[in-house]
Parts: structure tokens; C-alpha cells; sequence
């Protein structure tokens, strides 16, 4: 085991390395404004992985929290932010900040909860009516805390989590009811609970890589696909399944993660500024995200598409309870989905 994991570092380390040579011309350098810090021969840099284009919020919060990190430990700390999976797919560079390779990478859900069930909740079908529930839910809720500490014994620990939207089908047609979706075959990332709640739905998952769909679709190997609407828009997947309707079957976040033992290596002092940052980086890709989803809306429906919003989403959720039932089968998926449900209560007597 020990050997075999010398040999998955080893490949790791060569791997990073050729990357990063390689792409260090198209790192965005954070180190911040230099009339504010100072970089120095001590500055120490992150490397940082995200699979979006550099003018999505998520890759434009990392760069935010680069810039203030920098700040508050006064040049000390400055990221290198890779977008556009230039550092490899997300369970790549996942393992690159296991072992040490890169500092920190954005990374999805359905990753982390391959280590820690009690992320499985948030991939359950209409967990969250919208993202300022799920926003309310991380920004106040205790077992948030508790479930973060999980992932550390796998040697990377979650600085904050970023929404990603609400996601949404689309196809050739329109989907409004659960009749539409009936015999449909739709694209989903690669899960036991997508496969469950499209079934559930009427229809079939059908996983496959995101690069795959358009040519998928086009040729009639599935009927649609499911994602946000910046995914939608910047994959050009309108272009072959022109209508986007609002089924809001899921929310899921994303993370961004660091490795435990860079964090360690913290002082408490540097630990406060990383915190500070991370949580108002968060801040600032919420706010990013409205504004993105417009302008991915409006392209894409100058390209022809029709955004359809009546939607019987009730019908839907009622078509999946079977499988928020058998999720809650799992202890920790149970305590997460009740504290979620605490959440919304909190929430709605305010």
C-alpha cells in the first residue's frame, strides 16, 4: 500500500509539475495591488485549480480571495489561479491537494461526497427551493462546521463553499410536466442519485463527460441534458436543445478546498486572514451570480433559445420523494437533510 501510494504521488508530482510549467503564462497572478503589499523573496505562492473560464464567479472569487489574503498578511501569501481545467478535471486536481502538488482547487460536490456520506444530502433532489436557501443554510446552520471537519482526515479541509446555481433541464422540447420527461434520456454527472431521481422522474440518467453532450445530444444518443444556465450558455448546448426549462430539481454547491497540511502551516494570525478571506470571497461570487446567470440568459436567448419557467415543479417534487426517503436511509445523510429542514423553518418563521 505504502509503495503504491509513493508511486500515485510520484506520478502526481510529475504530472503538476509539466502542468504548471506549462501553464504558468496563463495563471491569473493575485498577488494583489503592490501599492497595498509588497511580494518579497519569502512570499509564498499557492497554486490554485478551477475548471471554469476565468470571468465565471467562481474563478473571479478565488482570485478575489487571492488579492485579499495577500492584503491581510501583507504580502506574505499570493495565489496563482488556473482556470479552465488547465490543472486537469476536478477529481485530478482533488488528489493533487492531497498530496500536496497544488495548495488549493474549486471542486464539486459529488467528489466530496465520495469521502464524507453526509455530503450525499445535497445532491438529494429539491433539497433547496433556490440558492438564498441553500446560502441561508451554509451561512448559519452549526452542522455545517461539524461536516467540514470530516473531510481533514482525508487530508484536505473545506475553506467555503460557492453556490453553483440552481440546476435545470433542457432538450429539443419542452419540458413542463412529468409526461414530457417520460422515455426521455437525459445527461447527468456520474451518480447513483441522479440515475434515482431521473428514474423517478420518468426518465433514464445517462452519465457522461460534459464534452461529450453536445455531439450526444446532436446525434440523438440522449434527448437533454441538465445544468445551470452559465453552463448551458458557455457549453453552447442551445444550439442543439434550444428549449431551457425550470425544473430546479437540484442545488448543489461547490467547494473550495485546501490541503490540511498547508493550512496547518499556518500561524494563527495567517489562519484568521485565510478564514476572513475565504468567507468573504463566498460573499463576493454570490453577488457575482445573479448578474452572470442575466447575461447567460440573454445569450442565449439571442442564439434561439426559449426559457420556459411554467414549470409543474410540484408534481416533480412529489415524483421524488421515494428517493429523498431511501437517502435518509443513511444516518448522516439523515442529520444533514433534518438540519436543512431546521434551516427552512428558522427561515420562514423570521
Amino acid at each position: 500500500m505504502r509503495k503504491k501510494r509513493l508511486c500515485i504521488l510520484a506520478v502526481l508530482l510529475l504530472f503538476a509539475v509539466s502542468l504548471l510549467t506549462g501553464c504558468a503564462s496563463q495563471a491569473s497572478d493575485t498577488s494583489g495591488d503592490t501599492t497595498a503589499t509588497t511580494e518579497t523573496a519569502d512570499t509564498q505562492v499557492w497554486n490554485v485549480a478551477v475548471i471554469q473560464t476565468e470571468d465565471h464567479p467562481q474563478t473571479q472569487a478565488v482570485i478575489k480571495m487571492g488579492e485579499l489574503f495577500s492584503e491581510k498578511t501583507n504580502g506574505r501569501y499570493k495565489f496563482n489561479v488556473y482556470p479552465n481545467e488547465l490543472l486537469g478535471p476536478q477529481r485530478e486536481t482533488l488528489e493533487q491537494v492531497q498530496y500536496g502538488v497544488i495548495e488549493m482547487a474549486v471542486i464539486g460536490n459529488p467528489n466530496i461526497s465520495s469521502f464524507v456520506d453526509g455530503f450525499l444530502t445535497f445532491e438529494m433532489p429539491y433539497l433547496f427551493d433556490d440558492v438564498a436557501e441553500q446560502k441561508q443554510f451554509f451561512d448559519t446552520s452549526s452542522a455545517v462546521s461539524d461536516l467540514y471537519d470530516q473531510t481533514e482526515q482525508y487530508n484536505f479541509k473545506i475553506a467555503t463553499y460557492l453556490t453553483a446555481g440552481t440546476r435545470n433541464m433542457y432538450s429539443s422540447k419542452p419540458i413542463q410536466t412529468l409526461d414530457d420527461l417520460k422515455g426521455m434520456k437525459i445527461r447527468t454527472a456520474e451518480s447513483e442519485t441522479y440515475s434515482q431521481m431521473m428514474q423517478a422522474l420518468g426518465g433514464s440518467a445517462t452519465p457522461m463527460s460534459m464534452g461529450e453532450v453536445f455531439t450526444a445530444i446532436q446525434s440523438g444518443v440522449v434527448d437533454g441534458a441538465e445544468n445551470n444556465e452559465a453552463s448551458y450558455a458557455n457549453s453552447k448546448h442551445y444550439e442543439i436543445a434550444p428549449y431551457y426549462s425550470y425544473t430546479k430539481h437540484l442545488t448543489v454547491p461547490d467547494f473550495l478546498i485546501v490541503g490540511t497540511d498547508v493550512y496547518n502551516s499556518l500561524s494563527d494570525e495567517d489562519k484568521q486572514a485565510f478564514n476572513e478571506a475565504a468567507q468573504e470571497a463566498a460573499e463576493y461570487e454570490y453577488e457575482l451570480w445573479d448578474d452572470y446567470t442575466a447575461e447567460a440568459l440573454k445569450t442565449v436567448e439571442d442564439g434561439g433559445a426559449t426559457i420556459i419557467t411554467d414549470v409543474d415543479t410540484e408534481s416533480m417534487k412529489e415524483a421524488v420523494k421515494p428517493v429523498q426517503e431511501n437517502m435518509t436511509q443513511n444516518a448522516e445523510v439523515k442529520k444533514i437533510y433534518d438540519a436543512v429542514q431546521a434551516s427552512k423553518q428558522e427561515n420562514s418563521n423570521e
